[in-house]
């Protein structure tokens, strides 16, 4: 049986349609007042940026400034927020709106939306407030949706640099990347376990996960994607405490 001309055309503009597809994140960020975004920095003379990090590994980041009046919350004097009040802020300011520009200028493509907040507060461990010990964290694990930054925090405050690193870091986790995924000074390396100067670029094995898992392993709040605590073998092999291991095909 022969097929319509329409049909046929159709059949031929598939293959080409979805491989024009472009998978995008546009970063939400909100800050409190009294604090301050992180600013890119200077390496060898070139201007280095949270998109240009991940434009790097292959990834489209469009970074939104969006809310910068929101008030610190009148809480207990050892200033922690917790992740139940991190999670009331993201519902009061997130907008699904915001969309990139630049980085997806295309109609047919999927765009994942990251929110990411700078408190005026210090943050919790496992539920516990220990003031100056965490730089910040992505608390939505199960949707790798959303992350906050600790100002309160002397270093994010008077260190520029480790503050970059420090966002780029939990923009990371966003992405199903955890710190075994650091090669000793690369982005996901913790500050603790550096073993030289630390670097404005993900390891190879990051890279190859941006650039070669599925999209629900990888994108941010994806549909069905694999939480943070879902990890295989050597990638991601961060277990929390407070879950069991589960393995998936994110490997």
């Amino acid at each position: 049986m022969l097929a319509s001309p329409l049909r046929v055309l159709v059949s031929m503009a598939i293959p080409v349609f979805a491989g024009l597809l472009v998978s995008c994140v546009s970063l939400e960020f909100d800050r409190m007042t009294g604090t301050a975004f992180p600013t890119s920095q200077t390496v060898n003379g070139q201007t280095v940026t949270l998109s240009s990090i991940f434009d790097e590994a292959g990834i489209k980041l469009t970074v939104e400034q969006d809310d910068t009046g929101i008030q610190p919350l009148n809480i207990a004097q050892d200033e922690c927020i917790s992740d139940a009040e991190l999670s009331t802020l993201e519902n009061g300011h997130r907008h699904l709106s915001l969309f990139p520009t630049a980085a997806c200028p295309f109609d047919f493509c999927n765009t994942y939306h990251l929110y990411g907040a700078v408190v005026n507060h210090y943050g919790e461990v496992l539920d516990v407030c220990i003031p100056e010990f965490i730089l910040g964290k992505m608390w939505q694990g199960h949707t790798r949706s959303a992350f906050a930054i600790f100002y309160r925090m002397n270093t994010i405050q008077t260190d520029g640099a480790a503050y970059f690193r420090t966002t780029a870091h939990e923009i990371g986790h966003a992405f199903n990347l955890h710190h075994s995924d650091g090669d000793g000074t690369s982005i996901m390396t913790q500050s603790d376990d550096l073993t030289g100067d630390p670097v404005y670029r993900f390891s190879e094995q990051s890279r190859e996960h941006l650039a070669n898992h599925p999209g629900q392993c990888k994108f941010p709040g994806a549909i069905g994607a694999a939480p943070f605590t879902w990890v295989a073998n050597d990638h991601a092999a961060w277990a929390h405490p407070l879950e069991e291991l589960t393995i998936t095909d994110c490997q």
